[in-house]
């Protein structure tokens, strides 16, 4: 496939329009706050609210964090995050979304470990994060737990309300379509266990899915599996668009020198659609996608590969790859109204415009060191 540049930026440009202002533009309500968990060369682990303004990263929070974490969910209405331990860990972490004061820190089970990603229903009623249950030796371990959360005067308030199957090992990341009624895991097929911390116990066993389950009754819709020849790539991370189109980054466990898909597009009640990026950037993507977000027109779809120094650019609508960037351990994805901004594992903040193919490299505007975390979100305040 030839990646024709020209196109890409002549549709990028019609697509990218939206009423929200430019990043470094200021009106009330307009303002992205971002927020990325982060840790330095001690071993030291926090989460930290950002702007963007004027070219460079003016930090308004940081808090330290009980251990390593990977995502944070945002809620605007409730004025809270929720910082979510990276796999094994155990801790959910909540501030308040202007202050960045802590607001209650919550562990789970001693069953249960957490996988690093959460998501808030529209109404802020419930939290959904995914967990395994490792005591479970046989069958699925993956499960969903559903948090009631409140929030008055005296602070937050989360409840473990509902707790069903994920119907799979290794649930990762996950989302609420925009009918509010159906959750989307990426289960990623590895078992763990927190006593071996970062091991993958069942590597020529594993079977990855995408499942589709009902948010209230925890029944099962559909479930989605790789072809037996891809079963080592595991689901992790998913994105949607508002036609409900969902973005699959995945990640190979399996030898070194075998080509597989790294990324799949899914519309519910049909089959899989894999992607494959030309050459050479199938080959540099290095079997391993560590997150994957819409623009927000949603035409658009970026795919970081941080193990590969790449991130990739493609069309939703095609299945097309259009254009990538080198970006050294670049892996936070978060889409703003004309393109991109991504985080690295090296401590750099870039800003990507799709229209005019502007890639601006942007002042931390801190003296202190951090090195982001896989996963960047954002919201308007």
């Amino acid at each position: 496939m030839k990646i024709d540049r020209r196109h890409f930026l002549t549709l990028a440009g019609a697509f990218v329009g939206s009423p929200v202002l430019a990043v470094g533009q200021r009106s009330a309500g307009t303002t992205p706050l971002f927020l990325s968990a982060a840790s330095n060369s001690d071993d030291q682990h926090w989460v930290i609210g950002f702007e963007l303004v004027d070219g460079k990263s003016s930090e308004k929070f940081r808090h330290i964090l009980p251990a390593r974490a990977h995502h944070i969910a945002v809620h605007e209405a409730l004025g809270v995050f929720v910082v979510i331990a990276r796999r094994p860990g155990s801790y959910l972490w909540i501030g308040d979304l202007h202050t960045g004061e802590a607001l209650a820190e919550i562990t789970v089970p001693a069953d249960r470990h957490l996988y690093g990603h959460g998501v808030f229903s529209e109404d802020g009623r419930y939290f959904y994060a995914p967990e395994n249950a490792w005591q479970m030796i046989n069958g699925d371990s993956g499960r969903v737990v559903a948090w009631q959360v409140s929030r008055d005067g005296q602070g937050v308030s989360m409840v473990r309300d509902r707790d069903f199957p994920s119907y799979g090992t290794g649930p990762h990341e996950l989302l609420l379509k925009r009918d509010q009624q159906t959750l989307v895991v990426a289960n990623g097929g590895i078992r763990t266990h927190p006593e071996r911390p970062r091991d993958k116990l069942n590597i020529p066993s594993m079977e990855p899915s995408l499942v589709y389950i009902d948010a209230f009754t925890g029944e099962l819709q559909e479930q989605h599996m790789l072809e037996p020849e891809y079963h080592q790539a595991s689901i992790r991370h998913i994105d949607q668009n508002a036609s409900g189109q969902v973005v699959i980054g995945m990640q190979y466990e399996g030898e070194p020198f075998d080509r597989v898909p790294l990324l799949a597009l899914h519309e519910q009640g049909k089959p899989l659609q894999l992607l494959w990026a030309s050459e050479p950037q199938q080959g540099q993507m290095n079997q391993y996608v560590g997150s994957v977000r819409y623009d927000q027109s949603g035409r658009f779809f970026a795919a970081s590969s941080p193990r590969g120094n790449l991130i990739t650019f493609w069309d939703a609508q095609t299945g097309e790859m259009k254009k990538s960037l080198r970006s050294r351990d670049g892996c936070g994805l978060c889409a703003i109204d004309q393109g991109f901004v991504f985080t690295a594992g090296t401590g750099r903040i870039t800003r990507y415009d799709m229209a005019s193919d502007e890639i601006v490299a942007l002042d931390s505007g801190s003296d202190s060191k951090v090195f982001w975390d896989n996963h960047l979100s954002m919201i308007l305040l």
